[in-house]
């Protein structure tokens, strides 16, 4: 009798450890299986953050291309929304199209358009002085720096910025942007500087069906003249002011210039100083031929 107890009892006690073992391999298992999908989510996570950052990369690289490929004569449209932005009626119909785009139909926008036949010798002799007139001579050696102004910009270059108590950017003011910003209507030409440093001045052109009932009077130059352009400072301001070619090429120049000036400052532009400095030059002479008219 006392063997049999004996061996119930070591029984009991086997059965016992093998419940406890049992149950240490469940909590095992169970313990695998969680770090096993734990591991799979990792490993999941891993990839797609893997494949986010090469799509980020390669979504950077090309907004770097297409903001130094993006220049001031040259802006790649949808980097400017200001200026190609389409506006709407209240019924869904497009009225009026934004748009500054430097195209060979850009010799419309710019320079007026051209009605005389192609093969005509008058507009081909228009043509030819236009092109002249937009580029610099071929030969470099034509070229001559003035170290006055090259030496303030250089130190411009240094520390790029757009306030005008800079020596640089005080002449730049002085001797081009002020110029092309003398309207007669001088408190609104003020308003529109403004909103030229703010970079918030919209601009479109108004759709041809439309021309027949945009006002013939300039809002800036203050004298009678067909106004195929108009403006608002800001998406805010209900205003729309309609101006002719010549104001509105000017508002034009002047936002091309200090365009290219922001790219400097924020690090876009690549080029070396001297190309820097004539990439300047040439929008300089920009915002004099809009403001002499051509």
């Amino acid at each position: 009798m006392a063997s049999l107890r004996r061996l119930s009892a070591s029984l009991a006690e086997l059965e016992r450890e093998l419940t406890q073992w049992d149950s240490y391999d469940r909590e095992a298992h169970s313990m695998v299986h969680s770090a096993n999908q734990r591991a799979a989510t990792a490993e999941k996570s891993l990839r797609e953050a893997e494949m986010q950052v090469e799509v980020l990369t390669a979504e950077v690289t090309a907004l770097k291309a297409l903001v130094i490929t993006s220049t001031p004569a040259a802006p790649n449209p949808h980097l400017h929304p200001q200026l190609i932005t389409k506006s709407v009626t209240e019924t869904g119909k497009k009225i009026f199209q934004r748009g500054h785009r430097k195209s060979p139909s850009d010799f419309d926008l710019r320079y007026g358009r051209d009605t005389t036949p192609p093969s005509s010798p008058l507009k081909e002799s228009r043509i030819n002085d236009a092109a002249a007139l937009a580029q610099f001579p071929l030969d470099p050696e034509c070229w001559e720096v003035d170290p006055v102004v090259h030496k303030e910009f250089i130190l411009w270059k240094q520390n790029p910025t757009l306030d005008r108590s800079d020596p640089f950017m005080q002449r730049i003011y002085e001797e081009d942007i002020d110029l092309c910003l003398a309207f007669p209507n001088s408190t609104l030409a003020h308003h529109v500087q403004r909103a030229i440093e703010d970079n918030s001045v919209f601009i479109e052109e108004v759709n041809p069906r439309q021309k027949s009932s945009c006002p013939r009077k300039c809002v800036l130059l203050d004298v009678p003249r067909f106004c195929k352009y108009r403006f608002r400072l800001g998406e805010s301001d209900d205003n729309w002011y309609y101006i002719s070619q010549l104001a509105r090429n000017r508002i034009i120049a002047i936002c091309d210039f200090l365009n290219y000036l922001r790219y400097i400052k924020l690090g876009l532009v690549k080029s070396s100083v001297h190309d820097v400095y004539w990439e300047i030059v040439k929008l300089r002479r920009q915002m004099a031929l809009a403001r002499l008219g051509f």
